[in-house]
């Protein structure tokens, strides 16, 4: 088992990793939380029990946005 000092620094490594983020570890609810700021427009909370699947859900979210974001066009002037 992970001692808590460690669960803490893997949050904050993954929040440093991956911009327009907010990532932290629950101690109540031992799980990992990542709250998308600047990624999602309506924002998105994912959570995961290790690090590594955190970051499999933050790259899902990701994805997700990019495939449904509208195109935009250039406009004629």
């Amino acid at each position: 088992m992970r001692r808590e000092a460690d669960l803490h620094q893997a949050a904050s490594a993954l929040q440093r990793e991956n911009a327009g983020w907010v990532v932290m570890w629950g101690t109540w609810r031992r799980r990992f939380c990542a709250f998308s700021g600047l990624i999602h427009p309506t924002g998105v909370i994912v959570e995961a029990t290790t690090p590594e699947r955190l970051l499999v859900l933050i790259r899902q979210v990701e994805a997700e946005t990019r495939t449904t974001r509208p195109v935009s066009t250039p406009r004629s002037t």
